[in-house]
């Protein structure tokens, strides 16, 4: 006769069949073709663009990378006051239309506030108001035609799960089924919200040791505002549970929680067309991260003239090959011209990525002829 352990632990494992089943057949990547230097950004695609294919998700890059671009076309302009970078529109009107996703931050954060210009922090609410509206244009542009997020899977994966969590629990009666039911609704959000906040908070905390400044206490703060309710949810849920169904189910919750989470990003997969550009993504970033060893004098290689590396920052940005990028630029202008101190340049905090922090120079409106 099979025991109750045995139900349980058959459960918990089909999940994870159903799951590996459908992401070995749905949700694996496209293995990309050859990858050749490309010395343009594929199909003209803008560089917040670019990184939302590369990566199938939204994050502070995304929009350091718009706001660089909206920078480079000569838009607006980037400053350092009171070590915030402070975005100001220039007057400039664009030569060409330009992109959804930078045609929000233009009327949300330089159109209106043109004078004064506008503090760029993640915790200003202007700020992640425009980057919520542009994660919203470049989700509806980019899921469908570049890749897609096989949401039906990890919906049915999160009802077998629910179905395998009942039958660890194995509810003996109505008051039971209502404690579980209660108990998962209040878990289930805060665990949610709690995965993607402890890696953001982890960030956090490596930016405070390199340079604990007001921006990044700010930041930290309301990091810890929203953390403080998902835990007490999921202290509270876990304490009516563990009491009722016992310590067990805590730990199958627990599992299948995190397993769900994760598979919201495993189960993105390029499309046919998008996997041609994730290609040719790879040949743009290698020719961003090796441009001192590929060969420049070909007839589609750009030339070393004033403005390429601030036209390419931007993408250099998005792809993260920003420090070989600007080591080859910088030497450049500290080698090839005098005053190699780079008047007006300013070096500006962008935020942690890989346990760094990610800090670039950026030196507005270059005099004609330097090649900066």
């Amino acid at each position: 006769m099979i025991s109750h352990s045995q139900f349980a632990i058959t459960a918990i494992l089909t999940v994870c069949a159903y799951y590996f089943i459908a992401w070995f057949l749905f949700g694996r990547d496209r293995k990309i073709g050859t990858v050749v230097p490309l010395y343009d950004p594929p199909r003209h695609l803008s560089p917040a663009m670019l990184r939302y294919i590369w990566k199938k998700n939204f994050d502070d890059r995304v929009f350091w990378a718009g706001i660089l671009s909206l920078v480079a076309k000569g838009l607006a302009t980037l400053h350092s006051e009171d070590g915030a970078a402070k975005l100001r529109g220039s007057g400039r009107t664009a030569d060409t239309g330009l992109p959804d996703e930078e045609e929000i931050l233009r009327d949300e954060l330089v159109r209106s506030h043109t004078r004064k210009g506008v503090s760029i922090s993640m915790v200003d609410p202007r700020t992640m108001l425009a980057a919520s509206d542009m994660a919203t244009s470049l989700r509806r542009d980019a899921v469908g035609r570049w890749f897609t997020e096989n949401r039906g899977f990890v919906i049915a994966g999160a009802v077998l799960s629910a179905t395998a969590l009942c039958v660890v629990a194995s509810p003996q009666n109505k008051e039971q089924w209502g404690v579980l039911a209660l108990g998962l609704a209040v878990m289930a959000p805060g665990a949610f919200y709690l995965f993607f906040l402890s890696l953001r908070a982890w960030d956090m905390l490596r930016a405070a040791r390199e340079n604990c400044d007001r921006a990044v206490l700010q930041r930290g703060a309301l990091v810890f505002a929203m953390v403080v309710p998902c835990v007490a949810a999921i202290t509270l849920g876990a304490v009516v549970l563990g009491a009722t169904f016992g310590r067990t189910f805590l730990a199958a919750a627990l599992f299948l929680s995190v397993l769900n989470i994760l598979l919201l990003q495993w189960m993105k997969a390029p499309t046919l067309e998008g996997s041609e550009v994730q290609t040719e993504i790879e040949g743009f970033r290698l020719f961003l991260k090796s441009v001192e060893r590929l060969p420049m004098q070909r007839l589609e290689a750009p030339g070393e003239h004033a403005g390429i590396y601030e036209k390419y920052l931007p993408y250099a940005v998005a792809l993260e090959v920003e420090q070989p990028w600007g080591d080859r630029f910088i030497a450049l202008a500290s080698t090839s011209h005098e005053n190699a101190g780079l008047p007006n340049a300013e070096s500006f905090y962008l935020g942690m990525w890989n346990g760094k922090p990610l800090e670039i120079i950026y030196k507005p409106d270059p005099p004609k002829g330097r090649a900066f």
